[in-house]
């Protein structure tokens, strides 16, 4: 009877290791939400102001969950991932304290999706040859054609393995590139005309934030979404509490003769 208890316990302690595995790998530290939920998230990508009614907006570990943090009224932030949780829109932030924030008590600022919803009429295919950026090998960063002011320089560029998807003419007849990635930044532009021009007067300063509206379709996250966790806490909570009981049962100790 004794060996049979021993092999049972040894099946149990080969079997808890495993629902614990499991469990580590749904509760991730920061964002662990978003782990558990990847599939129904959207990229965003876009800068947000605080927006909230009564002067700040609470950062929280998970939508609907306990708060983390707080952000105040004109605080700028960048949300990267959004949800669609229990009716409404939720934005993951990347900064600290970072948590998920109501997207209805944000506004998303002026960016590249605001200059396509105003301009994607008059964007085109570029069939040139990129040949200023051949001269120069380098190129100034801008968040829009006629941005306030430019992000960065790139330096050493590979003009061979560059690519814009569409080009844009401003009315001075400078011919703009739109690049969706390069060398760690998404979605960018540059001056293909005139590449390292950083003094280009600016002639569309960004607006007013304004409400977000999605761009993409979202699928909802019902509240159940996170109910396996708690089902396989549970089951390593029996396994162990039934470990305690059969050696309490069944193991005694050998008597001293």
């Amino acid at each position: 009877m004794f060996k049979r208890v021993l092999m049972v316990i040894f099946v149990l302690f080969l079997v808890v290791p495993a629902l614990v595995v499991s469990a580590d790998a749904i509760v991730e530290p920061d964002n662990s939400f978003y782990r558990q939920n990847q599939k129904d998230c959207v990229y965003l990508g876009r800068r947000f102001s605080v927006n909230g009614e009564g002067g700040s907006v609470s950062v929280k570990s998970e939508p609907d969950g306990k708060e983390i943090g707080v952000f105040q009224n004109g605080d700028k932030v960048y949300i990267e991932y959004s949800c669609f949780y229990n009716g409404d829109y939720w934005g993951l932030v990347s900064i600290v304290p970072s948590g998920w924030v109501k997207l209805d008590e944000m506004l998303v600022m002026y960016d590249y999706i605001s200059f396509e919803e105003e301009h994607i009429d008059e964007f085109y295919t570029y069939d040139g040859n990129y040949d200023e950026l051949k001269k120069t090998k380098s190129a100034i960063i801008w968040p829009w054609p006629g941005a306030d002011e430019p992000q960065w320089t790139v330096e050493d560029l590979d003009t061979d393995n560059f690519y814009v998807s569409h080009a844009y003419k401003d009315k001075d007849g400078r011919e703009w590139g739109f690049v969706t990635y390069l060398y760690g930044s998404r979605n960018v532009w540059v001056c293909l005309s005139d590449p390292l021009n950083r003094d280009i007067p600016v002639f569309n300063p960004a607006s007013e934030p304004t409400s977000w509206d999605s761009e993409t379709p979202h699928k909802e996250i019902e509240k159940s979404a996170n109910s396996m966790l708690w089902i396989i806490i549970g089951l390593v909570a029996v396994v162990v509490i039934g470990t305690a009981i059969l050696i309490k049962i069944f193991w005694k100790p050998d008597k001293v003769k």
